[in-house]
């Protein structure tokens, strides 16, 4: 049995595996990513060749996919990815099946990655590109201290980019 990377109180964050796919497939809907750049896989051999493209970015060191399971029963809850390892912005991505919205699992797995990340790359800040409309992913980002610090337009929508600073550990 694998091992998780990372654990919050309700989750197993485990790095992503190929096998991962047969629960994350029909999980992606047109509805969930209406505010994502990209759209849903059109058939499990297209999300296995975006998995493969996961996996030669985790091998490059450039990309790290988290896959959110319950610890209770390893229910697969989401995603979250960090984008551009290499660079001094990372840029952190997320989301959350739609029947888990809600639940604030969101919150609780992107804490700990973001705790992880702050600890193990060198980031001047990370990037938290967002649409203007998706409330509660801007609450996230302002959750982990994230402020405007600009806007681009995405094919879908417009979009506001955060700057999140590295997570400070206050209680040393």
């Amino acid at each position: 049995m694998k091992q998780p990377l990372l654990q919050s109180p309700r989750l197993d964050l485990f790095v992503f595996q190929i096998d991962d796919l047969v629960d994350i497939y029909p999980c992606v809907t047109t509805t969930l990513t209406r505010y994502m750049a990209w759209e849903p896989a059109q058939s499990f051999a297209e999300i296995q060749q975006i998995g493969q493209t996961w996996l030669i970015a985790e091998s490059n060191h450039t990309d790290c996919h988290f896959v959110l399971r319950e610890k209770r029963d390893q229910v697969f809850i989401g995603l979250i990815g960090i984008h551009h390892l290499d660079t001094p912005t990372p840029e952190l991505g997320l989301w959350i099946r739609e029947d888990f919205h809600q639940q604030s699992f969101a919150k609780e797995a992107l804490f700990e990655v973001f705790k992880w990340a702050s600890l193990h790359l060198s980031a001047q800040y990370f990037l938290y590109p967002v649409a203007i409309e998706n409330q509660p992913s801007r609450k996230l980002a302002e959750f982990l201290g994230g402020t405007v610090a600009g806007y681009k337009t995405e094919r879908k929508y417009e979009a506001v980019i955060y700057h999140i600073p590295p997570y400070q550990d206050d209680t040393n």
